[in-house]
C-alpha cells in the first residue's frame, strides 16, 4: 500500500456510514463484489461492525475501496490513493473463491510441549496474519482489555481498545528490520472436546476443527504485523507463538497476572484475575441479573453504552459490606444479590431509563449493596427495598452531597455512602430485625 491503512479504513468507514441505511446503494455495492464472487451480505456485515475493515486481506480492501469509488466518485475512495499499480491490477482479477482457504484443522510443526496447557513454536508472523483475515482467530473482550464503545447512529458497538501509536511502532520496526522478535499468545479452546492434537514424536500439533482461537496477548503485535504486511507482503518476520489450553476463567486470570507493552487499566486486572471472591460474585451480577450489559469493565461508565456502574466500584461495595471469604460465600452473596438488583430494577425501570436519575450514579451502587446486606441481615422481604429507595429519592439533594464529598469509588466516599444506607436501613427495618 502507498498510504496508511488506518487512513483508508477511516475513509471506508464513512462512507460506509452514509449509504447503509440506503438500500439500493447497499445492493449495488454487494452486486459489485459479487462479481468477484464475494458471498452475498458480505458489505452488510462491514456496515454492521466497521472493525471487521482491520480483518480484510489487503485485495479484498482494495476491491471493497474500488466498489465503493464506483458508487460515489469522491477522490479520497479513489483506490490508486493507496495501493500500488500491481495490487489494483491483481484486485481487478481477484475471485473470492479462487483465494487460498485457510481454516481448522491447521497444523504447527517443530512444537515444544511444556505441559498439557502450553506449547511453543517459532513461526512467520505472516502465517498468523493470515489466520487473522480468515477470522481463524478472533478477539474476546471477555479475557483481554475492556472495550471502547463507538455510537453508530441508534447502534453502540464495542471495539478493541486499541493504542494506534504503538500499532504503528511496531509496523514500522518490523518494516525496517529493527523489531526484535518477541511473542504472541493465543488461546485454543472448546467446549466439547479437546481442541488440540499433539503428536511428541513428530513434534506437531494440531488445533482441530470447531476450536475457539483467540489473542490472548500480542494484540497490539498482530495488528502492527498487519500494517507492515500491508505495506510490503513480502515481509518475513519471524515471531514466537505460544498456544494456551485454557478455560474462559483460566484465560482471565492468566491475562491480568501479565504486564504487555500497553498498560491494562488496574480496575480491568483485579477484575480479571479474581483473585478477590467478590469480582465473581460481580461476574455473576453481569451474567444473570438486572445489571446485564449495565457494568463497565473499565474505570469509568460509558454513557453511550448504558453503563450503570463499574465492576470495581460494586467489588469494593461487596468487600466493604458482605465480606465474603470463599468462593461457597461468594455464590451465595451473588444469589441474593441477583436477586436483589432485578427487584431493583424492575421497580424502577423509568428511574434508569434516565442519565440524570440520582438512582443511576455510579456511587449509589454501594448504597444499593450496603442496603442489601442490611434487608438480609433484618430477613426483610425485598420487594419492601422500595421504602429505602423512595427515601433515597425524597432526599436526592442530600445523597447528591454524600456522592460529590470526594473522588468517585475512593474509600471515604464510599464509606459514607455505606454508613449512611446502613443508618437509613436502621430507620425504616428496624422493627423486621430478630
Amino acid at each position: 500500500m502507498i498510504k496508511e491503512r488506518q487512513e483508508l479504513e477511516h475513509i471506508l468507514e464513512q462512507s460506509i456510514e452514509k449509504i447503509k441505511y440506503k438500500r439500493k446503494n447497499v445492493e449495488i455495492i454487494n452486486k459489485k463484489l459479487s462479481e468477484h464472487n464475494v458471498e452475498p451480505g458480505f458489505f452488510n456485515k462491514i456496515a454492521a461492525n466497521p472493525f471487521l475493515l482491520t480483518q480484510l486481506s489487503p485485495l479484498l480492501l482494495c476491491l471493497l475501496t474500488m466498489a465503493l469509488y464506483q458508487l460515489e466518485r469522491t477522490a479520497n475512495l479513489n483506490a490508486e490513493r493507496y495501493f500500488t499499480p500491481e495490487e489494483i491490477k491483481e484486485t481487478k482479477k481477484y475471485n473470492k473463491t479462487e483465494e487460498s482457504t485457510v481454516q481448522l484443522p491447521l497444523e504447527l510443526t517443530n512444537v515444544i510441549q511444556i505441559d498439557h496447557e502450553n506449547f511453543v513454536a517459532a513461526i512467520q508472523i505472516v502465517k498468523i496474519v493470515e489466520w487473522y483475515h480468515h477470522r481463524i482467530i478472533t478477539y474476546h473482550f471477555e479475557t483481554q482489555r475492556s472495550a471502547k464503545y463507538k455510537k453508530k447512529k441508534e447502534d453502540v458497538i464495542a471495539v478493541p481498545d486499541i493504542n494506534l501509536k504503538s500499532v504503528k511502532d511496531i509496523a514500522k520496526h518490523m518494516l525496517e528490520g529493527t523489531y526484535i522478535p518477541d511473542m504472541i499468545t493465543l488461546n485454543v479452546y472448546s467446549e466439547a472436546d479437546s481442541p488440540v492434537v499433539f503428536d511428541p514424536e513428530t513434534r506437531v500439533l494440531t488445533i482441530l476443527e470447531g476450536a475457539d482461537v483467540s489473542v490472548l496477548d500480542g494484540f497490539h503485535r498482530l495488528q502492527g504485523a498487519a500494517r507492515a504486511l500491508g505495506v510490503n507482503p513480502e515481509l518475513r518476520q519471524d515471531i514466537i507463538l505460544s498456544i494456551r489450553v485454557f478455560n474462559a476463567e483460566t484465560a482471565r486470570k492468566y491475562f491480568g497476572q501479565i504486564n504487555t507493552i500497553n498498560p491494562v487499566r488496574k480496575e480491568r486486572l483485579e477484575e480479571l484475575k479474581q483473585e478477590n471472591v467478590a469480582y465473581v460474585i460481580v461476574k455473576q451480577l453481569q451474567l444473570n441479573s438486572g445489571l446485564k450489559g449495565k457494568v463497565s469493565s473499565g474505570s469509568k461508565i460509558s454513557e453511550s453504552a448504558g453503563h450503570f456502574t463499574t465492576t470495581n466500584i460494586l467489588a469494593k461495595a461487596i468487600d466493604l459490606t458482605f465480606a465474603p471469604k470463599n468462593l461457597l460465600e461468594a455464590k451465595e452473596i451473588g444469589s441474593y444479590l441477583t436477586d436483589f438488583f432485578n427487584c431493583l430494577i424492575d421497580s424502577y425501570r423509568e428511574d434508569f431509563h434516565k442519565k440524570d436519575s440520582i438512582l443511576r450514579h455510579p456511587g449509589m451502587f454501594v448504597g444499593y449493596v450496603a442496603l442489601a446486606q442490611q434487608l438480609e441481615q433484618k430477613q426483610v422481604p425485598l420487594p419492601e427495598l422500595t421504602s429505602a429507595i423512595d427515601a433515597i429519592k425524597n432526599r436526592e439533594a442530600e445523597w447528591r452531597r454524600f456522592l460529590a464529598s470526594g473522588r468517585t469509588n475512593s474509600s471515604s466516599v464510599n464509606r459514607l455512602i455505606k454508613d449512611h444506607a446502613e443508618k437509613l436501613a436502621h430507620e425504616l427495618y428496624s422493627n423486621s430485625e430478630g
